[in-house]
């Protein structure tokens, strides 16, 4: 083939097909109507098909042509294929493990989250339960500390009282005394 007779299309083929540098063919024929291909299956040459706006669209497809064929190698069960998807069951495997491990830490974290819930519930009992006993407490300390003043007075008053009478008695009878 002629660089001249080859469209860019079809170098950009050839290049994205090989792996290795390009090397001149050995006996391939230089000019495209020359091919026996063509003619011997009763197609038309290919300068032919250039001119036909319908082949010239398909032309243009043709720079997808090694990208769908490596997504057929890839669809296709081979080798390379079968230690793709061996690979993505281990993946998936272990993003399964790794599932079932999180799922296990957040179910702990659950249960503990109700203990906690449970022994915060219980104190708050505790804590109101004590409050209330507080609560008691002091009324109790505050009518001790009422009943105590009111005996204070009481007994006050009454040692008054029995000063005044000692005092009333020593001023009113004092020969008894001798």
């Amino acid at each position: 083939m002629n660089k001249a007779s080859e469209s860019a299309v079809d170098r950009l083929i050839a290049l994205a097909l090989e792996d290795k540098p390009a090397k001149p063919p050995a006996e391939e024929p230089t000019d495209l109507e020359t091919v026996p291909v063509f003619a011997d299956a009763g197609l038309p040459f290919p300068r032919e098909l250039e001119h036909n706006p319908m082949w010239k669209a398909l032309l243009q497809l043709r720079t997808f042509l090694p990208y769908v064929a490596r997504l057929l190698e890839m669809s296709s069960p081979s080798q390379a294929s079968t230690a793709l998807t061996h690979e993505m069951r281990q993946s998936m495997g272990q993003l399964e493990l790794a599932h079932r491990e999180l799922r296990t830490v957040v179910q702990d974290q659950t249960v503990q989250m109700k203990r906690v819930e449970e022994a915060m519930a219980r104190a708050q009992e505790a804590t109101e339960r004590n409050a209330n006993e507080l609560t008691e407490v002091s009324e109790d300390l505050r009518s001790v500390h009422s009943l105590v003043r009111r005996a204070t007075w009481v007994l006050a008053i009454l040692l008054a009282a029995l000063i005044g009478l000692v005092v009333f008695l020593l001023v009113r009878v004092p020969h008894l005394l001798h």
